[in-house]
């Protein structure tokens, strides 16, 4: 089944910059796509939409003939020279939705064992939160890497929230994806994006309404499987997100990542050596077959 996204684009050049407005739908229920990504690969510069598929993007004069890059989970993504739609007010750009493969048969033996994987030893003292840039959260990311050998199905996700000054619940999205080894020979904090593609074939958005404690998400109606390392990630889908009002537990020997924005690079924060910044405590109950 194809579908398609339609941008709606609004343009105003002014001070050296671009700013394109628009919108993100189905082209076939004609429903807004809510979060998807829209940057050029490899720079800050990205955005989400919003909740009804809206958004706004500024860019410099200097990435017009940049890459502008679309995507959502559950579609493949699209590409687009950035020049090339400021002379249009309307463009479609039509995205195929990937193919779903049938899942593979599993024969799990009656005994099931069950286990958590990441950091559950939550560090309660240590307040760790989003980096931004010039003050907007959306988009931004932080990760941790599990190490795994077991073939395991992810039962729920959890972190522990030390403060929330928020009056609303706020939104996030759950990502968990492969881990991409470095080169051959290449010390492993020499800057490479270890992230590799997600492992999800939909959306896992959430809501956190609580002011402090553990957090727990469900998700093994999403059937996510792996038999490998894998990223744990946790993205705000906020415009604001002090670490004032808001920060979860972390710990400085869990090894850590994040980026600031849709497709910008990821950076590492600390690693088994316990130096540099906190990364989340984040876990996964998960699910095996004994042999």
């Amino acid at each position: 089944m194809k579908l398609s996204i339609l941008f709606l684009f609004m343009i105003s050049l002014c001070f050296g910059q671009v700013k394109i407005n628009g919108s993100v739908t189905d082209s076939v229920t004609k429903s807004p796509i809510p979060f998807a990504a829209l940057g050029i690969s490899g720079k800050n510069a990205g955005t989400l939409t919003n909740e009804n598929g809206e958004f706004e993007l500024t860019l410099t004069n200097k990435q017009l003939l940049d890459t502008l890059r679309i995507y959502a989970i559950g579609y493949k993504p699209d590409f687009v020279i950035i020049k090339d739609i400021l002379s249009k007010s309307n463009q479609h750009f039509a995205l195929q939705a990937q193919q779903t493969e049938l899942g593979e048969v599993v024969v799990r033996s009656k005994k099931i064992k069950f286990k958590y994987l990441g950091t559950t030893d939550y560090s309660k003292n240590n307040c760790t939160g989003f980096a931004d840039i010039e003050g907007n959260w959306k988009g931004s990311e932080a990760a941790i890497l599990v190490r795994n050998s077991k073939n395991i199905l992810f039962e729920t996700f959890s972190f522990y929230v030390i403060q929330n000054k928020y009056e609303d619940s706020l939104l996030f999205r759950l990502n968990l994806y492969d881990r991409i080894s470095p080169p051959v020979g290449s010390p492993e904090w020499m800057g490479k994006d270890w992230v590799g593609p997600t492992l999800l074939k939909k959306s896992i958005l959430f809501k956190v309404g609580i002011k402090q404690g553990e957090f727990t998400l469900p998700i093994k109606n999403y059937n996510i499987r792996t038999s490998k390392d894998f990223f744990i990630s946790l993205e705000c889908l906020m415009d604001e997100m002090e670490i004032s009002k808001f920060c979860y537990s972390g710990s400085a020997g869990v090894e850590s990542f994040f980026k600031v924005k849709a497709f910008s690079k990821w950076h590492r924060t600390s690693g088994r050596n316990g130096k540099g910044g906190g990364g989340g405590d984040f876990n996964v109950k998960v699910s095996y077959s004994k042999d």
